[in-house]
């Protein structure tokens, strides 16, 4: 990082002044007005003492802020919430957290532009600010400053604004129960009328694969593919865009079958496995449903998710193949479920007598 004159000759004789600047491997030249009618003498040597006056000043503001020296015109042209958006839809990012994230982006900005120039540590402390006043909960607001610091740090890469993340505090992480579900009430969710007969297939089926509810969504025929003896399923994670294969236990086929029974009711080019509705309309279903059956919590399909995982942990799969068939990018991401076994495992010890 730094900054030189150059001087560049004229046809006429005489020399003009332009200034590089150089950031992280790049060179970038800065033309002056500033011109000399000779290449040597007293007019040169003022003129070349203001040029390098202008680079010694270019050269201050490189340290404090480097993109807006470096990209100036593009942090002027750019603007954030459309940058925002932007890396939401290609990247594909969690959804639903970064779309309410944007929304209240909007909210905090008004109606005007946000030039990647204003993105500063000021504005970071301000909107975090704003979020704080929300009623919303600990965790929701955790994720909306993860989700914004996330884009900052794709920006900053770019050098279009300065990676000021660090020094704005997250909120504090607040330690959430796992919601699942033992086997026994699987059970009698089994046996519990549900007003939606395919959200109830693709729940159950999330009990014993453990799929999120966006990649039961997005399920396609041509995803069911037989190896072997055994059926498989072959799918693009929509979180992470990744390709996971997963062998289906026969559980889960028996839920699989279920889902197949409404197939009769798809329109045409309609391949998906589970014909379950939007997710709001198939959360009313699942709450109403567990209220039936007396679980003492909202069911979400979420809630499947981690019912497989903390299933698969008591009966004895280890960690690493238990990330492997939760397509987690790691271990520490499963260790929580070992932790959930941990605590029953002492609550048991608990229950018996003691005199």
């Amino acid at each position: 990082m730094g900054v030189s004159v150059r001087e560049i000759a004229l046809k006429e004789g005489g020399v003009s002044f332009s200034i590089d600047i150089y950031f992280k491997g790049q060179r970038k030249q800065v033309k002056t007005a500033l011109q000399s009618e000779k290449p040597k003498g007293r007019e040169y040597q003022a003129v070349r003492r203001q040029a390098e006056a202008k680079a010694a000043d270019l050269e201050s503001q490189l340290k404090i802020d480097p993109a807006a020296v470096f990209l100036g015109k593009d942090r002027l042209s750019t603007d954030f919430i459309e940058y925002f958006e932007k890396m939401m839809l290609e990247k594909k990012y969690s959804y639903n957290i970064y779309k309410n994230t944007l929304k209240h982006l909007r909210d905090f900005n008004g109606k005007k532009p946000l030039p990647m120039a204003n993105i500063s540590e000021v504005w970071g402390v301000l909107f975090r600010a704003y979020i704080d006043s929300l009623n919303v909960g600990e965790t929701t607001k955790r994720n909306y400053l993860i989700a914004v610091k996330i884009i900052l740090k794709q920006a900053a890469k770019k050098h279009l604004v300065p990676d000021f993340t660090r020094n704005i505090d997250q909120f504090e992480k607040v330690e959430v129960p796992l919601k699942y579900l033992t086997l026994e009430q699987i059970k009698i969710l089994e046996v519990t009328p549900c007003k939606d007969m395919s959200v109830r297939a693709a729940f159950l089926f999330s009990c014993f694969t453990g799929l999120r509810v966006s990649d039961l969504q997005a399920l396609q025929d041509s995803d069911i593919q037989q190896d072997g003896d055994r059926l498989t399923i072959r799918f693009k994670v929509q979180k992470t865009q990744r390709w996971e294969k997963l062998t289906l236990g026969a559980q889960s086929l028996k839920y699989l079958d279920e889902a197949k029974k409404f197939h009769k009711d798809r329109s045409v080019g309609d391949n998906r496995v589970f014909l379950i509705p939007s997710l709001s309309q198939s959360l009313n279903v699942l709450h109403a449903w567990g209220d039936a059956a007396s679980i003492p919590f909202n069911l979400s399909f979420h809630c499947g998710r981690h019912s497989f995982a903390v299933m698969s942990i008591k009966n004895k799969v280890d960690l690493f193949t238990l990330s492997k068939l939760m397509g987690h990018s790691s271990v520490k991401m499963t260790e929580i479920y070992a932790k959930v076994v941990d605590e029953t495992k002492v609550e048991a010890m608990d229950k018996l007598p003691s005199w």
